[in-house]
């Protein structure tokens, strides 16, 4: 095993591509863990971040595929772009109260992820956020969230049903595609638009509950 400690003391510190490394602490005090820090640590187990930490830069953990579980600690309020891409073997995850974005392609990937809750005060899930979470087969979705970006939940394939939020006024396009488990789903009155290809695939959709009024994009239940 090999083991490190990441200071923060400099905006380039970094373990990329530090296939031997097996666990980390944070050290306390760190207030981000920096872009790429450990990208491609494809043997990084466990990792301990304190709570002095706010920011997980972008794709701070991208294709850790050896990562099985990490606890991020309440003070962290971003979790940039592609941070936990690819990280296969991560199996549960718990987001803190402070985010209010899910960003894009933050969890893409993650396939041996099981379960998620989203919580209350995001607003946004970013493009590609949960795309290719094959494993996940539930998810909560807060009503405090309006905008479900593009192909946010694309091949989650073991997802059965999901409660769409009454804030949300569009599904961007791709946003469920692929979701072949999917069996039910209801459509609040005020979502206006559904976007191209946006439940592409849902091969098990036997049931929809959706306003008239709404404007439906192309090839969206094909």
């Amino acid at each position: 095993t090999k083991t490190a400690v990441y200071y923060g003391t400099d905006e380039t510190e970094s373990f990329e591509d530090d296939t031997e490394l097996t666990e980390v602490t944070i050290a306390q005090g760190v207030t981000a863990i920096g872009e790429g820090a450990f990208d491609g640590c494809s043997s990084l187990m466990a990792i301990t971040i304190p709570d002095s930490v706010t920011t997980i830069g972008k794709g701070a953990f991208y294709e850790c595929s050896s990562l099985t579980a990490i606890t991020i600690p309440d003070s962290v309020t971003t979790i940039g772009d592609g941070a936990f891409y690819g990280c296969s073997s991560l199996t549960a995850i718990t987001i803190p109260d402070g985010v209010t974005t899910i960003s894009i392609g933050a969890f893409q990937g993650c396939s041996s992820l099981t379960a998620i809750t989203i919580p209350d005060g995001v607003t946004t899930i970013g493009d590609y956020a949960f795309y290719d979470c094959s494993s996940l087969a539930a998810i909560t979705i807060p009503d405090s969230v309006t905008t479900i970006s593009d192909h946010a939940f694309y091949r989650c394939s073991s997802l059965t049903a999901i409660t769409i939020p009454d804030g949300l006024t569009t599904i961007y396009d791709g946003a469920f595609g692929g979701c072949s488990s999917l069996a039910a789903i209801t459509i609040p009155d005020g979502v206006t638009k559904i976007g191209n290809w946006a439940f592409y695939g849902c091969t098990a959709l036997t049931r929809l509950s959706l306003s008239p009024a709404v404007s439906i994009g192309e090839n969206c239940f094909l």
